[in-house]
């Protein structure tokens, strides 16, 4: 993956039927991509009712233009 690239993110909790949250996201040079804050606070809400779950998280290339 390219750093400049700019990545779909999706966090699901397994055995849960719905889609968490899905953002897209740059990985910087450290290979650590940031979560905008909206997502974050999003998430630290759910955080308690999900307590004990799996997440899956998956990094899906977004397409470029030729």
């Amino acid at each position: 993956m390219d750093s400049a690239q700019v990545l779909k993110v999706s966090v699901t909790a397994v055995n849960v039927s719905i889609s968490w949250q899905t953002f897209y996201a740059k990985m910087g040079k450290d290979g650590r991509i940031t979560v905008p804050k909206l997502q974050r606070e999003l998430l630290r809400d759910k955080e308690q009712s999900l307590a004990g779950y799996v997440m899956e998280v998956t990094l899906e290339p977004t397409p470029t233009k030729p």
